[in-house]
């Protein structure tokens, strides 16, 4: 709603002012306190304006019911002046009364009727001019009337009496009120007496409080008045308006606005409700051309949609604020139209307003031409959401039209061309026809007008005339013929002219061709209703007079009909992005129509409800989209209808099959589901494609698929099957995919999906025919290949009566069969190709073999097998074999199965049926069979031939048989032994065993009875024989728990807790096993007290031990765990530490073990054992290695200072390197406690290198340590040189010059430095820590120095590391390897390239988070030695 123009006091004067619109709504007239009438047209431009020539303020302004005179009535006069538009004149009409009150025309008829004070009425005819006074109609003052349909007047007046009379002023009835009325309306109640659309119901304002409904009819039974109350909170009665069928829009002071009904069940129930205005109404209406309410109060006009009254309140509300009218706003009112409301107030303004924009629109592509006022148009682009242009006309048009470059704006038979660019809008034509326009078209050039029933085409800018050519083209009128049928409808696009004709039922479709202008085509059809086509003009929808739809295609002259098009279609509109889509519209639903020009059914056109693809089942309906109320189509835009409202808004609905497609990814299943079928059935393959991706549901992938091949998308269709892995689908599509012939493909499509006649019918119309009878034949549908093929290839029924021969044969039609057998045989010339010679007589050949089937089946034994026994294949042979050995005829078929070389059938049958061992002992050397051979060798049994059959059963590998023989008859135990160990045959060896107990060898008997699976049966002869230890052994792995447990059990009742213990171990009974090793161990340590040999019982209990570590370390049991360490642990008797280390390992408890291992090498190394010791620290370092678990700092730290002293020799008598073995007895010498067994011979052997090797400093220091300390210790003949150099400091220096030196001339040689592999740093060779980076250096295992990367090798067996040239030195010499003691090759020693020192052995940091302490290392200042 917006403001259309308003005329304010300074024409009015500043008071009340009256107005009234005309019929029709084109002119209104104005009154106010200023006495001069102003009547304006709808724009607001004056049409006339009079000056009353009484003084009163105006009280009524009506118009009659033609809208040719206006009266006004004002105060103190008796004169109603009365205004013709003819002439534009005024009339004074003296009514002889004072004091006039109310004034109304009649609704019908001319008479004008008018109240008085004292209750007097004066009805005036406007025709015949006469006055009709009635004196004393009402005693009082009349306060309201109405005039009804039918020409009856109701007048209602201060003496509270409601009379109706007649329109000459005759009485019919009285009614007195109980209050006085201020409104009265006719109206016509929903009443179950109630006939017609006579208006029999009067309602009455009663003083604002009540409303009365007072019925005037006559009929027996009508009903007593109704009078209707209301709640107080809504204040007096404004106003009320009858509207629909048989409601009442009644307005409140208090600013509610309540529906109430007067149906018969429901009579003043209140239906809703809306509260437009918050302080005070002062007036309502209600136009039902828009079923819309408008009301007036506070300083605001509202206006409410009413199409829905059950929800009032909910409904949209349009709100125009008047803010300077506050509390001064009297009448509103609309035009008939609906178009216009207008609202007057108290001061003096009247204010109109556009409410309703005339429905005019056009559409070219998506483009639409629209009126947004009365005189302006807009043409918008939907597809860039865009105005293009505003239009501004000289009329308001009742037609328009739009073109890709033009507008057309018309009324009568005038039109206005437009051309419109970018916003630039110039009039560039206006033409006059003969008669009033229907409608015009217009296209790039050129304008079509429908008139009259012709159409004139011409051009639409006319410029220059040119040739003649071009002076031709300006102007064309169709039909050409005066006497030719009537245009109904026209269209044009860019090429085309097309119409549609009709002539009672019969019609035709033009197209006139606008380049070459002339005409194309014409279709004969039934008359033609309206043509509607796409953009390109290619298809064309017509509906003719019957409401039937078809789509014709000019290119081939084709009519498609389209399924299940409703007769109420009104209007069919293209989508503009989807060319197969289109939309057909009536008054409530909106129906989306596919079409497909190739399908498997040919040109298809349907509704999009269906799933199944062109199949239109006729118990459904299409699905719809609803129309709502006002909605006017104009056009559809890739699944949205644009459609114009009566306020000018355009929004777009959205069709239903065209929701939910949206690449929404994220939503639910659901969604996407409905998304997925509406794709499909609107045939968007991709898009269906692309929601069954995330779908991923088989069913939506078939429905795909067989869309596509509806559709013959064959590309599409194979994507599909690929997805729902069907090959077989997918190759015989990738077969067709190439074809472009429209039948040989539909033939195709047909056979996939079963539909063989349509297939047929295709491939015979198609160029290769052929391929009906190979369909036909491939089906084995022989009857139907028969008839092709005698059309298409009689040279190939025999072929085809052998294959129908074959088939029916099959089915037991053998009669029917033989002739066809016989109708197959083809006779035919010697001298034929040898290829084609060759192919007949296979031919011929199977007839023959088919016609000896069936000549044994019928009975004719004897011919048939002469027959097989005369034709050279092998294939007839075992075919009429097989006949035979059905009809039990043993001798026939056995000869038949030898000729076909399938001797096993044939032996079979000798040795079963015919009993002839002779014969079938002929063909014993041909048959593989053990099945025969053991047949025969069965036969052989029987007939006494044991040889023979010992033979047969060996060739049939039926070794229970051979054992058998062996044992039974041939007495031959030996090799029935050896048969039975190599076969394992369990039966045999149970026959085995049965000889062997009975002969009194138990332990072979047990072995044997093992292989035959009685394992009860050979321990009970076991323990009956004390073979235990046999049975057991045999046993060996494959026993069971509960042999292993009754073996325990034998030896614990035996007294053998060891034995015991082994086997309640392998039954996994841990806890009974270590008990009984314990007891063992208990049962042999007292021994030794009855004088058993102490060292054997220690080397017993030694591997009992073990063996409990072993079993503690399988169970993995806290409580077996506690059991053992109490044992190793006994105060009375406690066991090697070594058990413990053992134990620990076992049971993976690394950081114990270690520590244990640790411990007990350090003993070893107090009592002197360093080579125990470096043994025990070796095995433990691999075994932690082994299991992945980081060394300890103390173990590497105790292995690497054994390993220093141990090297110390081989240095000294291999390499003969007295330096190096100086410096690592140094470093032994630091850590001399270490050592206290042989801590005098150490120090005296590091002196004694000291000295050989120049190390002054180091031999003075350890010497007078030796001598200080432990000189009495000292052997004698290194006593006196250990006091020299203590005494006479450097006197046996390499470079003694014979001067006495004192302990500070002493020194040491300058260590030679090495990389370090880690950082690079220059380190002394003998340090095995970096001073730069703090790495832990790997140690050469030949010398002790640190690793070198250039020289890096390592032990073939441990893999420590070394240097190359000193240990390769050191193996060549027959050395074992330093660290592992083994003999390795020196040829395994080879240089290492690119050694990661992180990962050697050896250098393995403890890992974080350890609590052990790291030992200093003896190594780390080796260099300032």
């Amino acid at each position: 709603m917006r403001k259309l123009f308003t005329i304010d006091f300074g024409a009015n004067g500043k008071g009340p002012v009256y107005f009234a619109w005309s019929k029709g709504g084109n002119l209104l007239a104005i009154c106010g306190v200023k006495r001069q009438l102003t009547v304006v047209d709808r724009e607001g431009k004056v049409f006339d304006q009079k000056t009353l020539s009484h003084p009163g303020a105006a009280l009524a302004v009506e118009w009659d019911h033609t809208g040719e005179t206006v009266a006004v009535m004002q105060a103190g006069t008796s004169v109603v002046t009365l205004w013709h538009v003819a002439g534009k004149k005024m009339e004074p009409l003296d009514t002889g009364f004072k004091d006039l009150t109310w004034m109304s025309w009649n609704k019908t008829g001319p008479h004008l009727a008018v109240g008085t004070l004292k209750g007097n009425l004066l009805l005036y005819n406007k025709k015949t001019l006469k006055k009709m006074p009635s004196m004393g109609k009402h005693t009082k003052r009349i306060l309201c009337g109405a005039w009804s349909n039918d020409g009856k007047l109701a007048l209602g007046g201060e003496d509270r009496v409601l009379s109706v009379n007649t329109a000459e002023g005759d009485l019919i009835r009285q009614q007195h009120l109980k209050a006085e009325p201020t409104q009265c309306k006719f109206a016509n109640m929903q009443e179950a007496f109630s006939y017609g659309k006579e208006e029999s119901t009067i309602s009455v304002n009663l003083g604002g409080k009540t409303l009365l409904l007072y019925n005037t009819t006559e009929q027996q039974g009508a009903p007593a008045p109704y009078e209707l109350a209301f709640l107080a909170k809504y204040g007096s009665i404004v106003q009320y308006k009858w509207f629909g069928d048989g409601y009442i829009l009644i307005g409140f002071s208090s600013g509610h606005v309540n529906v109430v009904s007067t149906h018969e069940k429901e009579v003043g129930k209140e239906i809703s409700y809306i509260v437009p205005h918050k302080e005070s109404l002062n007036d309502i209406t209600y136009c039902p051309v828009l079923q819309k309410g408008a009301s007036i109060g506070d300083s605001c006009v509202q206006v409410f949609s009413m199409d829905e009254i059950d929800s009032l309140k909910s409904r949209e509300s349009d709100r125009f604020d008047l803010n300077n009218e506050y509390g001064a706003l009297m009448n509103v009112d609309w035009t008939d139209d609906g178009q216009i409301l207008t609202v007057s107030s108290r001061n003096g303004n009247i204010h109109t307003f556009l409410t309703r924009i005339p429905i005019m629109h056009d559409s070219y592509g998506s483009k639409v031409l629209h009126l947004t006022s009365l005189r302006e148009l807009c043409i918008r682009s939907f597809s860039s959401d865009s105005e293009i242009a505003t239009i501004r006309v000289e009329i308001e048009p009742s037609f328009v039209a739009l073109g890709p470059d033009h507008a057309a704006v018309g009324m009568n038979n005038c039109v206005w061309y437009y051309r419109y660019k970018a916003g630039d809008v110039r009039l560039v034509n206006q033409k006059t026809y003969v008669s009033s326009i229907d409608s015009v078209k217009l296209s790039q050039d050129y304008a079509a007008v429908l008139s009259d029933g012709r159409v004139t085409l011409h051009i639409i800018e006319s410029g220059e005339a040119g040739s003649f050519e071009d002076e031709r083209r300006h102007q064309r009128v169709f039909p050409e013929k005066e006497g030719d049928s009537r245009i109904t409808s026209v269209a044009i696009t860019k090429q085309f002219l097309i119409y549609g004709t009709s002539t009672g039922v019969s019609g035709s479709i033009a197209y006139f061709s606008l380049e070459d202008w002339s005409m194309i085509s014409e279709l004969p059809c039934n008359g033609v209703r309206s043509v509607y086509p796409n953009p390109a003009g290619t298809r064309c929808v017509y509906i003719d007079e019957t409401g039937q739809g078809y789509i014709y295609s000019p290119a081939d002259d084709t009519v498609c009909q389209i399924a299940r098009f409703s007769v109420h279609t009104d209007k069919i509109m293209w989508d503009n992005n989807d060319w197969g889509v289109f939309v057909g519209c009536d008054q409530k639903h909106f129906v989306v129509y596919v079409y497909a020009p190739n399908t498997r059914w040919g040109q298809k056109c349907h509704p999009v409800w269906t799933n199944e693809p062109g199949k239109v089942t006729p118990s459904e309906e299409p699905r719809t989209t609803d129309r709502p109320f006002g909605f006017m189509p104009i056009l559809v835009f890739n699944g949205g209808v644009v459609c114009q409202l009566a306020n000018g808004s355009m929004p777009m609905l959205a069709l239903y099959p065209h929701q939910n497609i949206s690449p929404n990814v994220r939503s639910s299943a659901e969604f996407r589901m409905q998304a997925f079928y509406n794709s499909l059935s609107l045939h968007r393959l991709e898009e269906a494609r692309n929601y069954a991706k995330l779908i991923q549901k088989p069913e939506c992938w078939y429905a795909l698929g067989d869309t596509a091949l509806y559709l013959l998308d064959i590309k599409m269709a194979i994507r599909v099957y690929r997805m729902v892995e069907q090959p077989a689908m997918v190759l015989a599509l990738n077969d067709i995919v190439h074809i472009n012939e429209k039948a040989l493909l539909l033939g195709h499509v047909a056979m996939l999906f079963k539909n063989f006649n349509e297939a047929q019918n295709h491939f015979v119309r198609s160029s290769n025919p052929m391929l009906a009878l190979t369909m036909r034949r491939d089906l084995m549908h022989w009857n139907e290949a028969l008839a092709l093929s005698e059309s298409l290839a009689p040279h190939l029924i025999p072929s085809i009566s052998r294959e129908y021969a074959s088939q029916l044969e099959f089915r037991g039609e053998l009669q029917q069969a033989l002739e066809m057998y016989s109708k197959g045989t083809v006779e035919f010339d010697p001298d034929v190709h040898e290829q084609k010679k060759r192919e007949l007589e296979k031919h011929n050949e199977q007839c023959r073999a088919g016609f000896a089937r069936i000549t044994i089946r019928v009975g004719d034994i004897a011919r048939g097998f002469e027959i097989a026994m005369q034709s050279d294949s092998k294939t007839m042979a075992v075919e009429c074999a097989q006949i035979l050995e059905e009809l039990r005829q043993w001798s026939e078929a056995a000869q038949l199965y030898e000729k076909a070389e399938q001797y096993d059938k044939a032996a079979q049958i000798y040795i079963c049926q015919t009993k002839n061992l002779r014969a079938a002992a002929n063909l014993m050397s041909k048959i593989s069979s053990h099945k025969i051979q053991a047949l025969y060798g069965s036969a052989k049994e029987k007939e006494g031939s044991y040889q023979e059959a010992k033979e047969a059963y060996i060739k049939a590998e039926d070794w229970d048989n051979v054992v058998r023989l062996l044992v039974e008859h041939l007495n031959d135990i030996s090799s029935a032994y050896d048969v039975v160990r190599k076969t394992k045959s369990a039966e045999a060896a149970a026959v085995v065993a049965a000889h062997c107990k009975k002969f009194g060898n138990p332990e072979t008997a047990i072995e044997f009875l093992l292989l035959a699976k009685k394992t009860k049966e050979a321990f009970d002869l076991a323990a009956t024989h004390d073979s235990m230890r046999a049975y057991a052994s045999i046993l060996g792995e494959n026993g069971t728990n509960n042999d292993y447990l009754a073996i325990a059990k034998h030896y614990e009742e035996k007294g053998n807790f060891a034995l015991s213990g082994d086997f309640y171990r392998k039954c996994k009974q841990h806890h009974r096993a270590l008990q009984k090793y314990i007891d063992e161990i208990w049962r042999v340590e007292a021994t030794v007290q009855k004088g058993a040999n102490a060292e054997e019982v220690e080397v017993v209990v030694d591997e009992i031990l073990r063996k409990c570590i072993s079993v503690v370390g399988e169970a993995q049991n806290d409580m077996l765990q506690y059991m053992l360490i109490n044992v190793l642990t006994d105060e009375n008797n406690p066991r090697d530490p070594k058990y413990s280390f053992s134990l620990y390992m076992e049971l993976g408890k690394y950081e114990k073990g270690c520590n244990q291992a640790v411990i007990m090498a350090r003993q070893q190394q107090n009592q002197g054992h360093y080579r125990i010791a470096h043994r025990l620290l070796f095995q433990t370092y691999k075994q932690l290695e082994k299991h992945g678990v980081s060394i300890a700092s103390e173990l590497r730290w105790n292995l690497m200072l054994l390993h220093s002293y141990l090297i110390a020799k081989p240095l000294i008598k291999t390499l003969s390197d007295h330096t190096l073995a100086a410096r690592m007895l140094i470093r032994v010498a630091k850590n001399i406690p270490k050592f206290p067994q042989h801590t005098v011979q150490i120090l005296t052997s590091c002196v004694t290198e000291c000295n050989k090797a120049g190390f002054d400093k180091s031999a003075y220091k350890y010497a007078k340590q030796l001598v200080t300390s432990d000189r009495k210790e000292i052997p004698e003949k290194h006593r006196k040189k250990m006091d020299t150099i203590v005494r006479k400091p450097g006197y046996y220096s390499k470079d003694s010059d014979g001067k006495k030196k004192t302990e500070a001339d002493l020194t040491d040689p300058q260590e030679p430095v090495g990389p370090c592999p880690f950082c690079s740093a220059p380190v002394p060779m003998t340090m095995l820590d970096c001073p730069r980076c703090k790495s832990n250096i790997p140690y050469c295992i030949a010398t002790g120095q640190h690793m070198l990367l250039e020289e890096w090798a390592c032990c073939s067996s441990c893999k420590f590391p070394g240097l190359y040239g000193p240990l390769s030195t050191l193996i060549r010499q027959g050395e074992p390897c330093p660290m592992c003691e083994e003999v390795i090759d020196v040829g395994d020693i080879k240089r290492i390239a690119n050694p990661d020192p992180s990962v050697m052995v050896g250098v393995k940091e403890q890992e974080p988070g350890t609590s052990e302490e790291t030992p200093p290392n003896p190594a780390n200042n080796e260099g300032a030695a």
